[in-house]
């Protein structure tokens, strides 16, 4: 599976289950989630990459802020999420 920083994921297990995610870091087996909401940049969640559905859309500019080490707001998460995600990604 390969994932990249920026990409989009839907949660499909636990709690979460069908929530949508932007990828902001990798560790290991696990993915850094966020989505502005519930879980915000200062706290992203921690989800194994076997728990998730990776989508096909990319939030270019989220993803190079991140990758430069900028600072990204909640409200840019959040815009990103909701200009990608169709449900015709799946």
């Amino acid at each position: 599976m390969n994932i990249s920083i920026g990409q989009l994921v839907t949660s499909n297990a636990g709690r979460d289950q069908a929530s949508i995610y932007l990828v902001v870091g990798i560790k290991n087996q696990y993915l850094l989630l966020v989505n502005g909401r519930e879980r915000k940049i200062k706290n992203p969640k921690q989800k194994n990459i076997r728990h998730v559905n990776v989508l096909k859309s990319i939030a270019q500019g989220v993803a190079e802020k991140l990758q430069s080490g900028m600072k990204i707001t909640d409200e840019e998460i959040r815009q990103a999420i909701k200009v990608l995600y169709k449900p015709d990604n799946l």
